[in-house]
């Protein structure tokens, strides 16, 4: 693998005469920053949200963070049967291209889980926290069977091979 930020770097190098190449280049690139340079990971994940159509508020949660984590896994985010909701993350990118970053979601209850892939795309390196959430509504389970508490985690990876976080929460199906 190349060094941190030497892809980034090689493009930025080449053809540097040619106007629209240069163009197209910061167009698709934008102003290159690292925003923690002391901080050697490319991506790091800050939110992990929850939309909901009907307009409640959404739900926001840093899955860096250790004592929330643990604390999600003792009092689980609840949602209403039904509910009309989708994901979304906030990231940066910072020292390279990330290529292909993904999300993986798993929600296991008794035994029995579902996964779903998400490809968030390819990003530079940005100053500001990039968002990313997915077109389509999710409904929440609904009926009796379907109640109850949904262990669940969470993983943010690339095309690269490189797993950037891992995390573990619970949520649970109300009436």
């Amino acid at each position: 693998m190349a060094s941190t930020g030497s892809h980034l770097k090689d493009i930025q190098s080449k053809d540097t005469d040619d106007k629209s190449l240069n163009n197209y280049k910061k167009q698709l690139l934008g102003d290159v920053a690292t925003p923690f340079p002391d901080d050697k990971r490319k991506v790091i994940v800050k939110e992990f949200y929850i939309n909901f159509k009907d307009g409640t508020e959404k739900i926001t949660l840093d899955p860096t963070d250790a004592k929330l984590c643990k604390k999600l896994e003792e009092n689980p985010i609840e949602l209403k049967e039904g509910t009309e909701y989708k994901f979304g993350v906030g990231f940066y990118i910072q020292h390279d291209i990330c290529h292909g970053l993904k999300m993986k979601l798993t929600l296991k209850r008794m035994g029995f889980g579902a996964s779903d892939d998400y490809t968030l795309g390819s990003y530079g390196p940005k100053k500001n926290i990039q968002e990313w959430t997915p077109k389509g509504w999710e409904e929440a389970p609904t009926g009796m069977m379907m109640r109850g508490v949904y262990s669940g985690t969470g993983k943010f990876y690339d095309l690269d091979g490189q797993n950037h976080l891992e995390w573990k929460f619970k949520i649970k199906i109300v009436k």
